[in-house]
């Protein structure tokens, strides 16, 4: 933790090694106090602490044991949701989709929305994750299947469908060079 007058501030926890980013020695090294057993008092005043190395801007407790997989896990799944939306945005203006396929595309935020209440829910009542309860899991993972049964028969259906009009077109090369020869 860092005093910064009369406001305590705790040293941040970035989820990365000090490796990260490539080799350790190759960025600025800097050590302050803090860590989890440091106390601050009423005037703001922080004693005792751990020694908390940063390379570069990664703040790195070296005695932190492992990475927390689940926070990681779960600020990707947010983050990612933007460029989704993103793809949805382009795809949608471009009208370039076939409709069940944009369908489906629309149909995964159904999942995303239904997976979040039901990860929720296994934490609390079970204790565990989602992955862990087969019901629950296995209603979430079906609307997956849904989603991506839209996405391939949309594909399907525009694939028939230009295939189907390739066939009934007549081909006017043919019919300029069959005109030629009769005319000669």
């Amino acid at each position: 933790m860092v005093s910064l007058g009369k406001l305590c501030i705790g040293s941040p926890s970035f989820p990365l090694p000090s490796t990260f980013l490539g080799s350790p020695r190759k960025l600025r090294r800097s050590t302050f106090t803090g860590g989890p057993d440091l106390k601050c008092n009423r005037s703001g005043r922080c004693i005792r602490g751990r020694q908390t190395t940063v390379y570069g801007f990664l703040p790195v407790d070296p005695w932190a044991p492992t990475i927390d997989s689940e926070s990681i896990t779960s600020q990707l799944f947010a983050v990612s949701l933007f460029p989704y939306l993103g793809f949805l945005y382009f795809i949608t203006k471009s009208n370039s989709a076939p409709k069940l396929t944009l369908f489906g595309f629309y149909f995964l935020l159904i999942f995303v929305g239904a997976t979040i209440p039901a990860g929720i829910y296994a934490k609390v009542h079970y204790g565990t994750s989602l992955s862990n309860v087969d019901w629950l899991h296995g209603g979430a993972e079906s609307l997956l299947t849904l989603t991506n049964l839209f996405i391939v028969m949309g594909l399907r259906e525009a694939l028939r469908k230009t295939k189907d009009e390739k066939e009934s077109t007549p081909r006017v090369l043919p019919r300029i060079k069959e005109e030629e020869k009769s005319s000669a």
